[in-house]
């Protein structure tokens, strides 16, 4: 028979405790279906690819905005940066020329809800009335989908999967939505960067003067490095999981 004696230290106690404590926390999340923030990082959501190789997806979120986007722009362009801009229907509707402007030099547009309400059980409502205004304007479907503030719950995945839309988070926070300085942004995005990584950017939403002052340093900071830029469609095809070894 294979005895083994098991030596219980007060250390050890304590340690298990909390490692049983964090277990039956985990359960309860799940039982009560609670909303979850983004650093949860859904396992049934697409914020970042595995990958060696220097590819990262810059994106933003808010617009089309009559003051902001059109700065946006003009920095891709000069830096000659594809992007993918998740929209809000409601900004897209009352800015077509925008939307076609994103659309025409070449960069990705996604969905981003109707009018950024936090409400989960308008989720579904609100995408499909986005897709409506793009379809319209563009005459095009959309295939991402982000929700407002990133929040997640099983009920919201589910909604978004059965719309046949892939629910797409972020993993690289510039956190411009706190308008902390242009340099602060550079530093959030450029100290946080890996390869396969998902940028998150804004440029409506509040005032993105910040945003637009830092996103050229952003590109030529990463650029130095080796980065290169993608849509997040493109982004998908860089995945690379190597297989375990049996």
């Amino acid at each position: 028979m294979d005895l083994r004696v098991i030596i219980f230290t007060r250390k050890g106690i304590r340690l298990s405790a909390m490692v049983l404590g964090l277990v039956l926390l985990g359960i309860g999340v799940r039982t009560m279906d609670l909303t979850f923030p983004t650093i949860t990082k859904n396992p049934e959501t697409y914020y970042l690819v595995h990958t060696e190789e220097k590819v990262m997806a810059i994106t933003f979120d808010d617009g089309p905005d009559p003051l902001y986007t059109g700065y946006i722009l003009d920095v891709l362009k000069e830096k000659d940066v594809k992007a993918t801009f998740f929209v809000l229907g409601e900004n897209a509707k009352n800015n077509p020329d925008l939307l076609k402007r994103i659309r025409e030099e070449g960069h990705e547009i996604a969905n981003h809800g109707y009018s950024h309400s936090y409400t989960t059980s308008k989720f579904v409502q609100e995408l499909v009335r986005t897709d409506e205004v793009l379809y319209e304007l563009l005459q095009e479907r959309t295939t991402f989908y982000r929700p407002p503030g990133g929040v997640v719950s099983s009920a919201v995945v589910a909604g978004v999967k059965s719309q046949g839309h892939v629910l797409t988070l972020w993993s690289i926070d510039s956190k411009d939505w706190t308008n902390p300085g242009p340099a602060r942004i550079v530093q959030n995005v450029v100290n946080a960067s890996f390869p396969g990584g998902i940028i998150l950017l804004h440029d409506g939403g509040e005032k993105r003067e910040q945003t637009i002052r830092a996103l050229g340093p952003i590109i030529d900071r990463l650029r130095e490095q080796g980065y290169r830029f993608v849509p997040v469609s493109e982004l998908r095809n860089f995945e690379s999981v190597k297989q375990v070894q049996k």
